[in-house]
């Protein structure tokens, strides 16, 4: 048996960073790291839950992946021969990231945002025999409040990561 001052019983509190990259690859983890599991698995929940509700009111398309091109510039490319237009204008990441601000608040979702934004993409491809796509791009309000859901649920995420981080700090801090 370990007396208990040694320093093999000793408990290492985690780092900061450690807790805050933990709270983001999945939603609540950074609680559970800093000893509070019910806030981790509250808060966990939560933000999935928000995040999927998002994606069932406005579809998978509601997520605009920066860079992702539209489909209206796909089906022009398929009309080439798959040639892109030298005419039409490129924008730079920074340029798509602002003109969708959202989608910054969607990345602290985590990697679910990525997987999802992955199949956004998919179902935005247009199919070279019909030209079309095989997912339904939601409209008006119901894009918006799908959108809303989602930066929301990321933006949550993203006050506790800040939130995780702190404790994780000031559990170092205590002797």
């Amino acid at each position: 048996m370990t007396p208990p001052d040694s320093p093999a019983a000793r408990i290492y509190p985690p780092q900061p960073f450690v807790v805050a990259l933990a709270a983001w690859a999945v939603p609540g983890f950074g609680y559970a790291l800093v000893g509070q599991r019910t806030r981790g698995v509250i808060v966990g929940i939560t933000v999935v839950l928000l995040f999927v509700a998002g994606l069932l009111i406005g579809g998978i398309r509601s997520l605009e992946v920066p860079m992702a091109k539209r489909e209206e510039v796909q089906v022009r490319e398929l009309e080439r021969g798959g040639v892109p237009d030298p005419r039409e204008p490129r924008m730079a990441f920074g340029d798509e990231v602002r003109g969708k601000p959202w989608s910054i608040a969607q990345f602290f979702n985590g990697p679910i945002a990525f997987v999802a934004g992955y199949f956004s993409v998919r179902a935005g491809t247009v199919d070279p025999s019909t030209r079309q796509t095989p997912g339904v791009e939601s409209h008006a309000r119901v894009n918006e409040i799908a959108v809303l859901y989602t930066a929301v649920a990321g933006m949550l995420n993203l006050l506790a990561i800040i939130d995780s981080a702190h404790r994780a700090g000031r559990l170092l801090e205590t002797p």
